[in-house]
């Protein structure tokens, strides 16, 4: 198996969008690419690189969660990341009953935050995520507010582009989700506690990347009441457009499949008070070789974090979702968690 650490000469910058493909569970990923067919293995292994890895020059662990307590429903975000610029914790819950959001960004000096090369186990003064792939344990600390959080790993493991390793930002990531974790725990909201369940998503990305090339992205993680499970990526950098999705079934059956570019179909604009961007609220997934076409829509329009830093004067804006359309031709419904990074100061053509 060839080495996580001796892959930048495989030209994997190049490797264009992967379209309509499918492949069973723990087969080699193929991908129709231009000009040529080319194959990969998984580049991931599993448990291991849920621990750091020190030669990543980025790394995240970022967690979305649709939780409930009876009729009253939660959707949440924490996310830490390492990088050479120190140690940053990202965290949300917003309340679709209340129709409320509340979030945290917080940067922190190397020596505040611990990151385990042996094991899952990142502890910072906010956040922490720590356990084996079937008992992890979240916490997160926001302004009156607290998340307390059970993980637990059930069904197939999803890999972006089919083979955990996909071409990014001028350079590369690793890359795998774990999309049906089984969620337990507390969510304590103005010195209230609500016991809460549902089901969490955990996105595990590290390599070596150029962010100034990235102009803007839209991502999504998509659960559908089928079973399948969709990792949606629009991905705007150097004049072009990468739109495609990865899409798991309940046994472990992958298809990666090229989209509609998200913008296309992109509406329900909202403007930022604090940053000025302006962000759509609604989106059409649109996949036209699975006959599959679902609407997302954001469940509170103000779902923004403001993580302005010297250098990167950017915003994300996160929003827990719904979805209703057709999958493979037959309706269904969902919910999503989508993720928007970059430019979005004015409403994009592309």
């Amino acid at each position: 198996m060839t080495s996580r650490r001796n892959l930048l000469g495989l030209g994997l910058a190049a490797t264009a969008a992967p379209v309509l493909t499918t492949l069973g569970p723990g087969r080699t990923a193929r991908a129709d690419r231009s000009p040529a067919r080319q194959t990969f293995p998984r580049y991931v292994h599993l448990p291991s690189d849920q621990a750091s890895d020190p030669q990543a020059a980025y790394e995240w662990w970022y967690v979305v969660g649709h939780v409930t307590t009876g009729r009253r429903w939660f959707g949440y975000e924490v996310t830490i990341n390492r990088s050479s610029a120190g140690p940053e914790v990202h965290a949300a819950i917003t309340d679709e009953t209340a129709g409320t959001h509340r979030a945290l960004v917080e940067r922190y000096e190397p020596d505040r935050a611990t990151f385990s090369t042996e094991e899952l186990d990142l502890r910072t003064p906010d956040a922490t995520l720590a356990g084996p792939m079937r008992a992890m344990r979240l916490t997160a600390s926001l302004p009156d507010a607290h998340i307390e959080m059970t993980l637990r790993h059930s069904g197939p493991v999803l890999y972006p582009g089919g083979t955990g390793l996909i071409p990014f930002a001028d350079g590369h990531s690793y890359y795998y989700s774990l999309p049906s974790l089984t969620t337990r725990g507390i969510l304590t909201i103005d010195g209230r506690p609500h016991r809460v369940h549902g089901t969490s998503w955990l996105d595990r990305q590290w390599g070596t990347w150029h962010w100034e090339s990235i102009r803007r992205w839209t991502w999504m993680a998509v659960h559908l009441d089928n079973g399948d499970r969709l990792n949606v990526w629009n991905l705007v950098q150097d004049g072009e457009d990468q739109a495609y999705a990865t899409i798991v079934d309940p046994g472990g059956h992958h298809t990666v499949a090229s989209i509609v570019p998200l913008a296309e179909y992109a509406r329900d604009f909202w403007t930022s008070p604090v940053t000025g961007q302006t962000y759509p609220t609604r989106w059409r997934v649109e996949i036209p070789g699975r006959n599959t076409r679902l609407d997302v829509r954001s469940l509170v329009t103000d779902q923004e974090l403001d993580v302005h830093s010297p250098g990167q004067p950017r915003s994300l804006y996160e929003a827990d979702c719904a979805v209703t359309g057709t999958s493979t031709g037959r309706r269904t419904t969902g919910r999503a968690y989508v993720e928007l990074y970059g430019d979005w100061k004015a409403r994009p053509s592309t």
